[in-house]
Order: C-alpha cells, then structure tokens, then sequence
C-alpha cells in the first residue's frame, strides 16, 4: 500500500535572516497562477510574517511570478454564481492586495520569468519592485473579455499614469523590464535569473534601518491614496461582477483554454489592405 505525499502548500515563508522573510508563491507547475486558496492563504502569510520581520521579499518558484488568476479554477468560481456573489468573492480575491499594503515593513517584489494579470498588481502592491531583465509583464486582462482587477487600474494609474494605464488595459501587449522601469513599474532592473538574489541584498540593508521610521514612510505614502485604491476597488468588484453577464467572458476564457485569439465578433480584418 502506497501512502501520497501531501500536497504541497500554495505559499512557502522561509526566514533566510533574523527579520527577513520571503515569502514564495509555490504553485511552479502552474506558473503561480492565482487559485482562491492561494490568495487566502497568502494574505495569512503576509498578515502572520509581517509581525516580526524587518523586510519581506515576495516572489515565485520556478519559472514565473505569477500568471495572473487561475482561470481553470475562477471562471466556474464567478460564472455560475449570482452577481452578487461574485462581487462579493471579488471583495474576497482583493484583501491580497490589502495585505501585501499593510504589512508594517518593507515588501520588496521580485518578479521573476512570467508577470500577468493579477500578478502586476501583486508586484505594484509592493513597496520595491526588482525585475530580471528578461521578465515580461502581460496586462492580459481584456483579452479574456475582462477588466483589470485586484486594484490593477489604481495600481497601474499611480505607476505610470492615466494615459499609459489605459494603453496598457486597452491593448494588452507585453513590456519588458526595461520599459517597465522606464514607465515607472519597476525600480530596478537586474540580471536574468537574480531578481531573488537581489531583493534579499536589498532586504539586507532596509533590516538594518530604523524599523519605526521605515513604517512610518510606508504608512503615510500609502495613506495619501489608501481612499482612492479602496472607492476603486469597490468599483471594480461591481464592473467585473457585471463582466461575467456580457458573454464576452464566455468567449475570452473559452480562447484562452483553447490557446487561440478570442473572437468577440465586432471586427472583420480578413481581406483589409
């Protein structure tokens, strides 16, 4: 009789220091898409870890960042629910992004491989953000018939703002990490493979600060737009509950699982010169 091994947790939190922390979104297999568990679990992790570090670094295993949410698993989640019930698994789905925000020291991202969807906003959550310079972030939102969420659109706006948000939701193609640093996505942009490496370099030395006053920054530069993210992200609960009525969901979820372009049917570009 053979006995399974246990299934392996979603997020890992390895102190590496006294202080530091990082913590690891461990779903590698599927590029550290975001599952509801996942979310869940991290928002704890964050909550849990934050009251004794000095400096956590957020990344992924393997290969990715993160891509984006788990549309295997949040599609049936959201479409066979009331809108209700949606907008209110939505206002679940965005305490990750509260979380990462209120952790009372710094959060230093580091984006590895694969950035998509939900995973930028994990990134522009964060307090610094290191890239490898052969990261690619995917604003992918649209192409499954969605708009942005988990704070994206106040997130992208504060970054790089309102017109190259708009661009970046209306027309969701990729940007390297040097444009993302350009655009002001990015702090840093490091050598392929050494986001990790660097940002816990980086976590070294923001340990060694004055934790009280580190807090304190963190605290009040996020305060000047905390209403502003929360009033967006209550909109975006209602806006995207309401996506999934439109059909177009249906048809942006069934091409992105069929791994083609979706068709949503208002444009004939066949035969224009």
């Amino acid at each position: 009789m053979t006995v399974d091994a246990p299934p392996e947790p979603n997020i890992l939190a390895e102190e590496i220091a006294a202080g530091i922390t990082v913590v690891w979104l461990n779903r590698p297999a599927q590029l550290n898409a975001l599952s509801s568990t996942l979310m869940a679990e991290l928002s704890d992790a964050l909550r849990t870890v934050g009251r004794d570090s000095r400096a956590v670094v957020l990344s992924g295993r393997g290969r990715a960042f993160c891509a984006g949410g788990d549309l295997k698993e949040l599609y049936p989640l959201l479409s066979e629910a009331d809108v209700d019930v949606r907008r209110l698994q939505m206002r679940a789905f965005q305490e990750v992004v509260t979380a990462i925000r209120s952790v009372p020291c710094p959060v230093v991202a580091a984006v590895n491989g694969v950035c998509a969807g939900a995973g930028i906003s994990l990134a522009l959550a964060s307090d610094v953000v290191l890239a490898g310079a052969d990261v690619q972030f995917h604003p992918t939102f649209t192409r499954a018939g969605l708009l942005p969420d988990l704070g994206s659109l106040h997130l992208w706006t504060q970054a790089v703002g309102p017109r190259r948000a708009k661009e970046m939701a209306f027309l969701p193609e990729p940007i390297g990490a040097e444009d993302a640093r350009a655009a002001g996505m990015v702090n840093r942009v490091v050598a392929p493979g050494q986001a990790v490496e660097a940002a816990v370099e980086l976590a070294h030395r923001l340990a060694a600060g004055p934790r009280a006053a580190l807090q304190m920054i963190k605290d009040i530069i996020n305060r000047e737009d905390q209403a502003e993210l929360d009033a967006s992200m209550v909109l975006e609960s209602y806006a995207q509950a309401a996506a999934f009525s439109t059909g177009e969901v249906d048809e942006g979820v069934a091409a992105f699982l069929d791994g083609r372009a979706p068709r949503f049917g208002t444009t004939e570009t066949e035969g224009t010169p």
